[in-house]
């Protein structure tokens, strides 16, 4: 019970992460503070940094498998970005991709906070 809490937390924090990061970016796009190229860019960054951290928190709570840790938080973030992707008709191979690249930071990311562990 105490794991599926601190999963659960977990994934609540990456998404709170994410929207709070993906308003701000808006709010400098809307008045014009950022350009299109730099929107672009943090549209790629603020996904793979949540996920990372995610792996991190994930990666110091566990007592080992770290790489286990991660690819568990990033595929609870991936199904639900591929429901949100599939409901908004945007489903596509090169979002797969990115997926996997977010599946690749999380795992990182748990790796990086389980060796911060000991």
């Amino acid at each position: 019970m105490k794991y599926l809490k601190t999963l659960s937390l977990n994934t609540l924090y990456t998404v709170t992460f994410f929207i709070i990061l993906s308003v701000i970016l808006t709010t400098f796009n809307y008045f014009n503070l950022i350009n299109y190229q730099t929107l672009a860019i943090f549209k790629i960054i603020i996904p793979i940094l949540s996920l990372f951290f995610a792996g991190f928190k994930m990666g110091k709570n566990a007592p080992k498998n770290g790489w286990l840790e991660g690819i568990k938080i990033s595929l609870i973030i991936i199904l639900l970005l591929s429901v949100f992707a599939i409901i908004t008709h945007v489903f596509k191979i090169k979002i797969l991709t990115f997926f996997l690249i977010l599946m690749l930071s999380s795992i990182f990311g748990s790796i990086v906070g389980i060796n911060k562990n000991t």
